[in-house]
């Protein structure tokens, strides 16, 4: 028990690997796909919302620019009273006039922070407090590109006291060329990157929607076919064992895909397998060795369920006068003749067994003494009309048989007794049919 148990779990195992590779095959990839139309999906609404942020804080540094250029002129000048630096307009303070600056952060959303020099002068940005955070300085790498260097540069993680922003920085200058400052107008990330979710959120969801809708199909699909390629397997693992009978889910040979196709093969190889094996090659009759055994469950369905049958043994007349006479040639050609008529006249009745040379079992199944006589005295009658044409020679054929009804008998006092009877017709001049009489 232990070891059919272990070759149950054995074969489990193997569907289920099976089963696990061909999922694996269907959504490992479409994982992937997915992974990637959501990583490009977010990064190219990443890059197409920081290019709009990138040239409205532009739009917005230069109109402030234009605003407050009035301050770099003659009118402007720095103090320093107090340890503190000031930046005068007109005799006024700049830091105190923010109404402008708050009024375009209200307007815009962003932050504006104006810097003298490193140093914020006039800002919007508020601590937790609610108090601007002026009299800071620029990160040192910023005041070197904008300020020493000129540049307007646009910064996508600008940190400003532990805040990330997006950050576009214009130099200030004066008539005379010389940079005094900055222009600072800026949106934190988090507010950006929140709004790029939300805006591809649909796509991902849709995105992961199809995902699984097309997963389940393919894990569906994974199965059936794992299912139909372990029957085939199984199929062949019979044929393998010798059981030739074996027959293959009729469902694999309906489908119209490699896989119907593959099991119509199969069952091709099967039929070959067995025609080669159970099948005389010249005559394409049952061998004596599987004739034998088809004869044992018919003989033992008679004995189990009362089905009748009979047994007949024939013999072609005359049959080495063929070979002798005519050659090997003629006389297979005369054994293929016969045969065919045995084919054709049995099916749905029964089967035949090339016996021997020129000798056949016929079995009529499910056919009582009567019925065998009857059928065979048709079959006699087709072998007489026939004729074989042998080097433009026209031959005729006859045959002798003798019949008896299926008993519980063994299958040895069964041949013996037709045997007798066919002896009994040849010597009493062949081509009849001789019955054991009741």
């Amino acid at each position: 028990m232990d070891g059919v148990d272990k070759k149950e779990k054995k074969k489990v195992n193997k569907i289920y690997g099976l089963k696990l590779k061909l999922i694996r095959l269907a959504t490992i990839p479409l994982c992937v796909l997915g992974v990637v139309i959501m990583v490009f999906t977010y990064y190219q609404a990443y890059e197409t919302i920081t290019a709009e942020i990138e040239n409205n804080l532009r739009n917005i540094a230069v109109s402030a620019i234009y605003s407050y250029d009035g301050i770099y002129d003659k009118d402007y000048e720095f103090v320093q009273e107090d340890g503190r630096k000031y930046l005068l307009y007109n005799g006024s303070s700049v830091e105190q006039n923010t109404e402008y600056l708050d009024y375009l952060k209200a307007d815009s959303g962003l932050d504006i922070t104006l810097y003298y020099y490193d140093i914020a002068l006039l800002t919007t940005i508020t601590d937790k407090n609610g108090n601007r955070m002026s009299g800071t300085v620029a990160n040192k790498t910023i005041a070197q590109e904008v300020i020493i260097d000129g540049h307007s540069m646009f910064y996508d993680n600008a940190c400003i006291e532990d805040i990330e922003f997006y950050a576009y920085y214009s130099p200030i200058v004066r008539d005379n060329g010389e940079c005094v400052g900055m222009i600072f107008v800026g949106k934190p990330t988090g507010e950006v990157k929140h709004n790029i979710i939300m805006n591809i959120a649909p796509v991902l969801v849709i995105t992961l929607i199809a995902m699984l809708l097309v997963s389940f199909v393919s894990v569906s699909e994974a199965k059936k076919l794992a299912s139909v390629i372990n029957k085939e397997k199984d199929f062949l693992g019979e044929i393998s064992k010798g059981n030739l009978r074996a027959t293959l889910d009729p469902s694999i040979l309906t489908r119209k895909d490699e896989l119907g196709e593959m099991g119509q093969f199969t069952i091709m190889v099967q039929k070959f397998i067995r025609d080669m094996i159970e099948r005389d090659p010249l005559t394409k009759l049952y061998t004596r060795r599987i004739g034998d055994a088809k004869l044992r469950y018919t003989r033992q369905e008679y004995i189990e369920s009362g089905v009748p049958f009979c047994i007949a043994m024939a013999d072609i007349d005359y049959f080495k006068k063929f070979n002798d006479t005519y050659g090997h040639d003629c006389g297979d050609l005369v054994l293929k003749s016969v045969a065919d008529i045995l084919i054709n006249s049995l099916y749905g009745h029964g089967y035949a067994v090339r016996w021997g040379g020129e000798e056949f079992i016929i079995v009529l199944e499910n056919t009582t003494l009567d019925e065998g006589v009857k059928l065979l005295n048709e079959i006699k009658d087709l072998v007489c009309k026939s004729c074989v044409f042998y080097d433009e020679l026209r031959l005729s054929i006859t045959m002798t048989f003798g019949i008896t009804e299926g008993s519980e008998d063994s299958i040895h006092e069964l041949l013996k007794e037709v045997d007798t009877l066919l002896y009994q017709g040849k010597e009493n001049g062949r081509n009849q049919i001789v019955v054991k009489k009741g």
